[in-house]
C-alpha cells in the first residue's frame, strides 16, 4: 500500500543520502563541493557504505564535526536500494537528496533540486531535458542500453523523462520507505513508481565523467533492472496475465522467427536484399502471435470485460501499428547496437509489450460496470 498523501511539517532539514562500496577517494571532493554549494540552512550528509574496507568509514568519520556528515556501516547486506531505503529511514529531513558518491551528479545542482521541492513533491536530476546531458563519456552502446531501459519504464512514470537517474529529491511525507522494493540499482524508478506525488518537475544536469574510483555497471545489475522492473509491472498494474499471455506469444514468435531465418528463402536476401534479411521474416512470426495473442487475450486475460465495438479490428490495427515499432526497434538493436537479430528481436518484443497492453487496455477492451 502507498498509504494516504499526508503533509507533514518542515522542519527545514535537508537530508542528503549517499550510498557507497569503495569511494574512498571521492568523499572529500564531494563533501567540500556540497559544503561549498549549500552553505546555508540545516542540512546533513548521511553516507550508507557497504562495508568497503577501502578506507572510506575513517574518512568520512574525520570529517565529522568540521562538515554535518555521519556515516551508517552495513555489515550484513549489500546493494545501492537498500542502502538508499535504510538512508531514508535513519535521517529525518523534511526533504531528502539522493545520488551517488562518484562525483558524477555534481553536486553543485543539488541546491537546485532543494529549492524545486519547495513547490513539487518529487524533483529529478535529468539528462533528458533542455540543459542535461548524458556527457561526454558514454559509448554508443551505453546509450542505446540507456535509451531502452528508459523506455521500457515509460508508463511506469510517464510525467518523466529520465526514469533511469538515481540524482533525485522529494518530500519525506511522500515516499513510505516500507513498500521500496530493496532490490537492484534503479531505487530512483522505485520511489516514482511508487511515491504519493502531486507535482513532479526535472532538474536539467549534466553526467559527470568519473574521475576516480570504477563503475559498477554490469550485466548482473542488468538483469536486476529486468527483474525490478518486472515487479513494478505486476504492483502497478496487476497484469500478470496479460503478461503469461505475452509470454506464450513472445515463445511462439521467437521461435517460428529462428525458424524462419534458417529458411534459405529467408536469409539469401531474396526478399529484402542487403542486411535487412532478418525482418521479414520477423513481420511473419508476429502475425501469428498477435493472432494467438487476440485469441487468448479475449477468453482469459479480459474475460469479463466488454470488447468495444470492431474489437478485433481494433485489436488488428493496434497490433499492425505497434509492429511497426517492433521493426524499428529490432532494425535499432542489430543495425546500431550490433545485435543478433534473435536477441534484437526479444528486446523488441519485450518494449513494444507494454505499448500493447496500454492500447488494449484502454482502446478494444473496457471493464464492465
Amino acid at each position: 500500500m502507498k498509504g494516504e498523501f499526508v503533509k507533514m511539517p518542515d522542519n527545514g532539514k535537508v537530508s542528503i543520502i549517499v550510498p557507497t562500496y569503495k569511494e574512498t577517494d571521492n568523499i572529500v571532493p564531494l563533501v567540500e563541493r556540497l559544503n561549498k554549494s549549500l552553505n546555508y540552512g540545516n542540512w546533513e550528509i548521511l553516507f550508507v557504505d557497504d562495508n568497503s574496507r577501502d578506507g572510506t568509514e575513517e574518512k568520512v568519520k574525520s570529517l565529522i564535526g568540521k562538515y554535518p556528515v555521519k556515516i551508517m556501516v552495513r555489515m550484513n547486506k549489500r546493494g545501492l536500494s537498500s542502502a538508499v531505503v535504510d538512508g531514508i529511514k535513519a535521517t529525518d529531513g523534511s526533504k531528502v537528496i539522493v545520488m551517488d558518491a562518484d562525483l558524477q551528479h555534481p553536486p553543485e545542482v543539488v541546491p537546485d533540486l532543494v529549492k524545486a521541492l519547495d513547490t513539487n513533491d518529487l524533483a529529478v536530476g535529468s539528462r533528458y531535458v533542455k540543459g542535461g546531458s548524458p556527457g561526454a563519456e558514454w559509448s554508443a552502446s551505453r546509450k542505446v542500453i540507456s535509451a531502452v531501459a528508459n523506455l521500457l519504464a515509460l508508463p511506469l512514470a510517464p510525467k518523466i523523462k529520465d526514469r533511469m537517474t538515481g540524482f533525485f529529491g522529494f518530500r519525506r511525507e511522500t515516499v513510505n520507505p516500507d513498500v521500496l522494493n530493496a532490490v537492484g540499482w534503479k531505487i530512483g524508478l522505485e520511489v516514482m513508481a511508487k511515491g504519493r506525488f502531486k507535482s513532479v518537475t526535472e532538474v536539467p544536469y549534466t553526467f559527470a565523467v568519473r574521475e576516480r574510483g570504477a563503475s559498477k555497471l554490469s550485466r548482473k545489475i542488468m538483469g536486476q533492472y529486468i527483474k525490478q522492473l518486472a515487479m513494478l509491472y505486476l504492483n502497478h498494474y496487476q497484469i500478470s496475465n496479460f503478461m503469461i499471455v505475452g509470454g506464450i506469444g513472445y515463445l511462439i514468435n521467437i521461435g517460428i522467427y529462428s525458424l524462419l531465418l534458417n529458411v534459405p528463402f529467408f536469409s539469401s536476401g531474396f526478399v529484402l536484399p542487403g542486411n535487412h534479411y532478418y525482418l521479414f521474416p520477423f513481420v511473419l512470426s508476429s502475425l501469428v502471435a498477435i493472432v494467438s495473442n487476440y485469441i487468448l487475450n479475449k477468453i482469459w486475460t479480459f474475460r469479463g470485460w466488454k470488447e468495444n465495438r470492431f474489437g478485433g479490428l481494433r485489436y488488428l490495427a493496434m497490433a499492425l501499428a505497434t509492429l511497426v515499432l517492433d521493426l524499428a526497434f529490432l532494425w535499432l538493436m542489430v543495425d546500431i547496437g550490433h545485435v543478433p537479430p534473435i536477441g534484437g528481436a526479444a528486446i523488441a518484443i519485450l518494449i513494444v509489450f507494454i505499448v500493447r497492453f496500454l492500447i488494449a487496455k484502454k482502446w478494444v477492451w473496457v471493464r464492465e460496470k
